[in-house]
């Protein structure tokens, strides 16, 4: 592990316990850059990391994980030069993706307004992170397992060019 403060050490080896969500676009190595073995997650891959709380896919993946594996953590994984979370809209992406970012960056406008185009890129990768995390926190099986048995949500970024992933903090105020 290469976050201080975070544990992802497991009693079973062949039990996963993480629920990684990472995006379509990105690869293996950020998994990999905390130090986590294919056997200890699920990983579930969507456009733009984000979690479709109405997709079927999402919520079987989320289901599967929290009921039958019981999975300790769920790690929301973003990363920088993401061809999908731009600040500006990307016209190409379609919905239910493409009007849940447009959302996101209304609502976020004035902490990307001002910012070099990559920093705002960046930044709008951050908050699409923190906007997940809360979206997965407001559904009522993940709330459940939150208070019931002590699942941590836990929100990240990828650096490609540093091979190192930054922890954000949930206290930010994130929207959805």
């Amino acid at each position: 592990m290469t976050l201080p403060g975070l544990d992802f050490s497991q009693a079973e080896p062949s039990q996963p316990q993480v629920l990684w969500i990472g995006c379509s676009d990105s690869s293996f190595e950020e998994i990999a850059a905390l130090g986590l073995r294919a056997d200890e997650t699920i990983v579930l891959r969507n456009i733009g990391n984000i979690f479709l709380s109405d997709g079927p896919t999402c919520l079987s993946t989320g289901h599967y994980a929290l009921h039958v594996v019981k999975v300790k953590h769920v790690v929301v994984c973003g990363h920088y030069g993401c061809a999908l979370v731009k600040a500006d809209s990307n016209v190409g992406l379609g919905d239910p993706w493409r009007s849940k970012l447009d959302i996101l960056r209304s609502e976020c406008g004035a902490k990307l307004n001002g910012l070099p185009a990559d920093d705002r890129d960046r930044r709008f990768v951050e908050l699409n992170v923190l906007a997940q995390m809360q979206v997965l926190a407001e559904i009522p099986e993940v709330a459940a397992a939150i208070h019931s048995r002590g699942l941590k949500i836990h929100g990240m970024v990828y650096n490609p060019t540093t091979n190192k992933v930054v922890r954000l903090e949930a206290e930010e105020p994130a929207a959805h």
